[in-house]
């Protein structure tokens, strides 16, 4: 039998994760997570691809959860922050990021990594967040009562502290904002090149240990390398929200025509160079459309008073548009400013019951001041990238990326789906 715990995180994400270490290494172990896979190990799509971490940010909670070495010694791909860029002629553009301090970790690698780290009762599987019942009591110093209700019929209740870390589409950010995800207009459209394809030779060639990005009008093209040297290929097009769900037909049967398509519409690829189009004719499936969505920056943030007691972290705060590759270190570095702030208030080796309401909501206030403006940076420098990557003229700026006039706006087509 465990303690009752004082602190819920929803969702078995890297933040979510991240957190539960970071609390488990200072001493404050009244905590569970619920997540809702079924398991530690999902199949290979549903946690999406690589990551880079950065050094203030993801590498930095790494070094304070005590996990980087680890990290650097078995997970980091150091050599893997090289970008090949190319028009849609299949011209050589340019080459940067190989100094990069950003090593790639696949997702599902980051999650064994924080998984291992702390006690395995610790994390409630197949608890997949329905809602959440508030009764309030109206009383000064007494907390409000929330009631966790789970898709599987199990409920939970007596918690101190929620952390909605449960990604853009958050069943707890409705306590706290209104706000809902907004559609881009853009997509990738995801397929995957293995060691067998009969373009693996010409992937490597192109993308090598990292990623090969090709540019042209409104869309691009690019191939990642993930850990054990397979390819994720990735179509990004400016297309409506149902532009992949609506097709009726098996996954593969629906992967088969958006790929016949692509190749034969102008809109799309028909008019690449032959090299990118037999790369995209052997890209295997069955795809998967991850549809790209945001939260409008002026929207971010809300008041205390609307939820005591519950928190966000990450995508489920301030999603973004994944075209700076900052979602996940963002996200980790929320996990870093909160846990510091719970530490402040509770002590090290302590639990959160012994800490007042008030006591309680000013550290949660102090963390989220800090977390609005890095959320809506983010969003705000998301789109701007976002603006340059797909645009009519995207060939021509994407020497901007070779002349370090975007360096800041360095493309990552890893969808995040942060939970």
């Amino acid at each position: 039998m465990h303690p009752k715990p004082s602190i819920a995180i929803i969702g078995a994400g890297p933040s979510g994760l991240l957190l539960a270490r970071l609390l488990e290494v200072n001493g404050l172990k009244d905590y569970v997570v619920y997540e809702r896979d079924e398991s530690s190990t999902p199949g290979p799509w549903q946690q999406g691809g690589s990551l880079d971490l950065h050094g203030p940010s993801g590498q930095k909670a790494l070094k304070e959860a005590g996990l980087f070495d680890k990290f650097n010694t078995v997970y980091a791909r150091w050599d893997a922050s090289k970008v090949h860029i190319m028009n849609s002629a299949g011209e050589t553009v340019g080459r940067f990021g190989e100094d990069r301090d950003a090593p790639e970790i696949d997702r599902l690698q980051l999650r064994k990594l924080l998984l291992d780290s702390i006690p395995a009762h610790k994390v409630q599987w197949g608890h997949g967040l329905q809602s959440i019942e508030r009764k309030i009591t109206g009383l000064k110093n007494v907390d409000d009562v929330y009631t966790l209700h789970f898709q599987n019929g199990a409920f939970a209740t007596g918690f101190r502290l929620i952390v909605g870390a449960d990604g853009g589409w958050s069943k707890v950010r409705p306590l706290l904002s209104k706000t809902q995800p907004v559609y881009s207009g853009k997509m990738y459209i995801e397929g995957k090149i293995s060691h067998n394809n009969s373009s693996y030779e010409e992937a490597t060639k192109l993308a090598g240990p990292g990623m090969m990005m090709a540019m042209g009008p409104n869309k691009s093209l690019a191939l990642q390398q993930m850990a054990d040297d397979t390819y994720r290929m990735y179509f990004g097009v400016v297309v409506p929200e149902d532009f992949y769900q609506h097709r009726h037909g098996s996954a593969m049967e629906k992967s088969e025509a958006i790929r016949d398509l692509m190749l034969s519409s102008d809109k799309f690829y028909a008019n690449w160079a032959p090299i990118l189009k037999t790369l995209a004719a052997n890209a295997e499936g069955p795809f998967r459309a991850w549809s790209l969505h945001y939260l409008r920056p002026e929207e971010i943030g809300w008041e205390r008073h609307l939820a005591p007691g519950v928190t966000l972290l990450g995508d489920a705060a301030h999603l973004s548009t994944p075209f700076v590759g900052e979602g996940v270190n963002c996200a980790m570095y929320d996990a870093l400013m909160l846990s510091e702030r719970l530490v402040e208030v509770c002590g090290r080796d302590s639990d959160i019951e012994s800490v007042g309401k008030e006591v309680l909501e000013e550290a949660l206030l102090l963390y989220e001041k800090d977390m609005f403006e890095r959320g809506r940076d983010l969003i705000r420098r998301s789109a701007e990238s976002e603006g340059v990557l797909f645009s009519e003229n995207a060939e021509e700026k994407a020497l901007g990326f070779v002349d370090g006039e975007h360096d800041t706006l360095l493309y990552d087509v890893k969808v995040s789906g942060d939970r």
